[in-house]
């Protein structure tokens, strides 16, 4: 669709005097004769510029750079492009000038000082905005917005296209002008450009002022003027200048508008309120042209009129679009169907006042449509898409019918098409009803009786069968058949056949459900069985072989056939090769196995094109899974298996047969396992998956370590003191664990008397002494020994405060006892004291203290231990509980005697030596001060042969211990 008037045709007008236009299709002979003299001259033109012009200067244009200073006037053609141009003065265009901008335009600088600039163009000048701008400069110092753009004169003229723009505030005055605009925009500055400039917002941020007089003719193309000037201030009687709130047409001029948007409204206050309006002599024909209704008052009964004729004989006119598609009974469109309006319920065909008036649109709205008076590019006739745009007179507004206008928006419409007719009405809502919507009705017709479009039209080319196919004797092989559809409509359930030498009988393929749009092919894969005949043969391609699609006659369905020449020779020797799988590759049941390889002749390697092979998967002799395949380019075949999902683990093997005997086979070996995850295989040997495997070592592990646990917490909580050999044991070990020794059950010895007694006893029966528990823990015998501990280290500390003759800190203590003779670790002390247990004690010489027999100093003064003769075996004290000896195995303990009487039993006879077995535990007598647990010792059983010598052995070689040194 044309986009506006060309420049030539400005320029043309402009030599006519005014706009004139005729019918396009009579035009295009003498517009490209036209265009071709203008493109040579033009050429010679441009090499002689670029000769002799300077290389700074573009095309026609006096000005160089990007600063026009000083008033500029133009006489000649001015071509200025890509430059936005900042004008500090006046332009002018007189008669013969003209100034063409493209992609560019020009800022006027205007301040307070120099607000006169303005922008001429006089009788006989042009001005062309080309996606250009006109504007002024809000940032300069005490800047001035308005401009003055006045067009006037005999031949005066002003063409904005592509986006062009007039965007100042001020005036915009013609005067016998012709004004052009396509695609354009007259507006004004927003608010946010010019808030900083400390003007006043409601005189500078509006479009300029228009007054268009003098029989100007103004024509717009989808172009919007926006930004009408209005001042919120003004009120009626206030503030003078009420015209300049309107866009005023007067002295005979004429506005034509298509497709445009003017912002007029219906408001009713004063300032705010914008009109259209055209004096006795002037007429505005507006085409779907949309106004402001944002401003629309609530109730229409306070609207004003937005379009005001001033006096009798001026008019607004409105037009609207007949948006309608024509269809025939398959949906396909219908070009060429008439259409004709006529007014209801008068009949009378519908006229156009802005030509004559008439029942035939006038040039310019032919033009914006492109489209002819008549002819097969008629305005009332639908175009190659069933499309047509038919524009229908509807309201007239004058003086007489205001507020509102005269609606006559009925009309009939009648379609013809062929020997068809559609009648339908169409109608619009009246005035003020100017919407978008309002001003189009699209309808869509469909002539039920009228199918435009041909059937299908299947065809298979010759041409696209050329060369000669090989194929090899006995062989399935593969051909490719493209199939076009030449008809108007879609095929639907094609067939392809494929027959041997044109007999119908021998059909060795076909392929169908096939589907082919209008206009459209499929090129179809073709599997052709074997052929036995050796030599050249012919395959007869068929497309509808069955002639179930009709295809409009037998023109149309002799084009269906094609032959392809074949070449049969008998298959060479060869081999196979497998590629894929590779050797014991494992594959998962239910898994598909890609089996690819090549066909190759023996000797040359050469590849064998179009060998059918069957692939197969067996074990032993039993074939699991089988596929087909044939090979192609470089003798490649692809094959795929899918493995079945209960197939059982184990070796398989994938095989590879050609159907040609002289083509030896292969096979490959591969492995079918299940993929399982690692908890569900099984443990070798065992049998068992690993997860019951893990299960009972870890219910194993549990079970070691609660025993151990249990041992630990509950076992080891009460211990007693071997007799043979002193280590700590539960005590109810009937055996040592370290020394091996076995030990008497539920008997004790006294450590008062060295009776016999139970061993649960809490009071001696004999001397009546009473004991301590005998089950110490672990934890409470390491603390009471600490505490022992502790007490020497106090004694020696406060020893060594009174030879220092000051207290001492523990830091002090420790740094100075370190360097005596006398320091002791715990552990050593804990260690000398257990040593007296188990090997005895001797008593330190100062005071009188028992040690360890291997101590060298006093645990308790700090005294030198001297080496003392050993007493005599069998002296006894009060406070000395003598060694016991084991019992024999088998005989039962002798009856103890008091303390200091010599046992009847024993063959010792040392008076004041008590006799017993060595390792039965020893009870410690409770004293009233600081009384301590005693750790028992475990009896030991001995063969009752050595009781005797052990008990005399006794008496005399057992070393003294006393309470003290539990």
């Amino acid at each position: 669709m044309p986009t506006g008037r060309s420049i030539a045709e400005v320029l043309r007008d402009s030599t006519w005097g005014g706009l004139r236009m005729s019918n396009r299709a009579g035009r295009n002979g003498k517009a490209l004769s036209l265009l071709i003299v203008w493109s040579l001259a033009l050429v010679g033109i441009f090499a002689a510029i670029v000769a002799l012009s300077p290389a700074t200067r573009a095309g026609a244009c006096d000005q160089i750079g990007v600063s026009i200073t000083g008033d500029w006037t133009i006489t000649t053609p001015q071509v200025c492009s890509g430059v936005l141009y900042t004008v500090d003065g006046s332009i002018t265009i007189n008669s013969g000038g003209s100034l063409t901008l493209i992609n560019g335009g020009l800022k006027f600088s205007k301040d307070a000082t120099h607000a006169g600039y303005s922008l001429n163009v006089n009788a006989g000048g042009a001005l062309i905005l080309d996606n250009s701008i006109v504007t002024t400069n809000p940032t300069l110092i005490n800047p001035y917005l308005k401009l003055a753009l006045t067009v006037s004169g005999a031949g005066s003229q002003l063409a904005m296209s592509n986006g062009a723009k007039l965007k100042f505030p001020g005036w915009f005055n013609a005067t016998g002008a012709s004004l052009n605009m396509t695609d354009s925009t007259i507006t004004g500055f927003d608010d946010s450009e010019i808030q900083n400039s400390g003007l006043d917002l409601e005189l500078n941020d509006d479009g300029p002022i228009i007054a268009w007089t003098g029989a100007t003719t103004a024509t717009l193309y989808r172009t919007r003027i926006d930004h009408i000037y209005q001042d919120s201030r003004f009120s009626e009687g206030g503030r003078a200048g009420t015209a300049n709130f309107n866009l005023t047409l007067s002295g005979a001029s004429t506005l034509y508008a298509y497709d445009s948007y003017i912002s007029v409204d219906y408001s009713n206050v004063i300032g705010a309120h914008n009109e259209l309006q055209v004096d006795g002599t002037s007429a505005a024909y507006l085409y779907n042209v949309t106004i402001d209704r944002t401003q629309d008052p609530i109730y229409s009964s306070n609207w004003t009129a937005a379009f005001r004729p001033t006096a009798v004989g001026g008019s607004v006119n409105l037009f609207r679009w007949l948006d309608a598609t024509v269809l025939d009974r398959t949906s396909f469109a219908v070009s060429g169907t008439a259409i004709w309006s006529s007014s209801s319920p008068t009949g009378a065909t519908a006229q156009y006042p802005d030509n004559g008036p008439s029942t035939i649109p006038s040039a310019r709205t032919l033009w914006f449509l492109g489209r002819a008076a008549s002819g097969p590019n008629a305005w009332n006739r639908t175009d190659s898409t069933g499309h047509a745009r038919i524009p229908l007179y509807t309201d007239q507004i004058t003086s007489a019918t205001l507020p509102n206008g005269q609606s006559f928006g009925n009309f009939q419409v009648v379609l013809t098409y062929s020997t068809s007719t559609v009648t339908d009405g169409v109608s619009f809502n009246a005035y003020p009803a100017v919407s978008a919507a309002d001003n189009t009705h699209w309808a869509t017709y469909v002539l039920s009786n009228v199918q435009v479009r041909t059937g299908p039209d299947l065809e298979v080319r010759q041409a696209d069968y050329t060369a000669t196919q090989n194929v090899i004797q006995s062989q399935p092989f593969v051909v490719y058949a493209k199939i076009y559809n030449r008809g108007q409509t879609d095929a639907s359930g094609v067939s392809i056949a494929a027959y041997l030498n044109g007999n119908r009988a021998s059909q060795l393929g076909r392929v169908d459900g096939l589907s082919i749009v209008t206009g459209g092919s499929v090129n179809q894969t073709l599997n052709v069985a074997a052929i036995n005949q050796l030599g050249a043969q012919t395959l007869m391609l068929v497309a509808d072989p069955d002639n179930r699609i009709n295809e409009g006659g037998s023109a149309q369905e002799n084009n269906n056939f094609a032959n392809i020449t074949l070449n049969v020779a008998p298959p060479p020797k060869g081999y196979v090769a497998i590629s894929t799988p590779a050797p014991s590759q494992s594959v998962e049941p239910g898994k598909e196995v890609v089996v690819t390889g090549y066909v190759r002749a023996t000797g040359t390697d050469a590849a064998i094109v179009g060998i059918s092979m069957t692939i197969e998967l067996s074990s032993g002799t039993a074939v699991i899974a089988t596929n087909q395949s044939i090979s192609g380019d470089q003798g490649l075949f692809v094959g795929t298996i899918v493995v079945p999902a209960d197939t059982q683990d184990g070796s398989y093997n994938v095989v590879v047969t050609p159907t040609a005997g002289s083509i030896t086979p292969s096979t490959q070996a591969i492995a079918i396992k299940k993929n399982v995850p690692f908890l569900n295989q099984t443990v070798p040997i065992l049998g068992l998956p690993y997860w019951l495997f893990f299960i009972i070592l870890a219910a194993a592990a549990a079970a070691v370590i609660g025993v151990t646990l249990y041992w630990k917490v509950y076992g080891l909580g009460k211990m007693v003191e071997c007799g043979e050999c002193g280590a700590f044991i539960p005590e109810d070990a009937t055996s040592c664990p370290k020394c091996g020794v076995e030990f008497e059950k539920d008997m004790a010895k006294c450590s008062n008397c060295q009776a016999w007694i139970p061993v649960d006893v809490k009071q001696c029966p004999e001397c009546g002494v009473e004991f301590a528990t005998g089950q110490v823990e672990m934890a409470d015998y390491q603390e009471k020994m600490r505490l022992q501990y502790d007490e020497v280290v106090t004694k020696f500390k406060e020893e060594a405060s009174r030879q220092l003759g000051r207290a001492l800190s523990d830091r002090e203590f420790q740094e100075w006892w370190r360097k005596q003779p006398t320091f002791v670790t715990f552990e050593d002390w804990l260690r000398e004291e257990e040593e007296m247990r188990k090997m005895g004690s001797k008593p330190c010489p100062t005071c009188g203290t028992l040690n360890s027999v291997t101590a060298t100093v006093c645990h308790k003064c700090g005294s030198l231990m001297r080496e003392s003769p050993r007493p005599p075996g069998g002296g006894g004290s009060g406070g000395v509980a003598p060694a016991i000896q084991a019992r024999r195995p088998g005989g039962s303990p002798p009856p103890e005697t008091p303390s200091g009487q010599a046992s009847p039993y024993g063959p010792s006879g040392q008076s004041g030596s008590p006799s017993g077995t060595e390792g039965i535990p020893r009870r410690v007598i409770r004293k009233p001060a600081a009384p301590q647990a005693v750790v028992q010792k475990k009896v030991i059983k001995k063969p009752s042969g050595e009781g005797q010598d052990d008990e005399g052995q006794s008496g005399s070689g057992s070393e003294n211990t006393t309470d003290d040194d539990l």
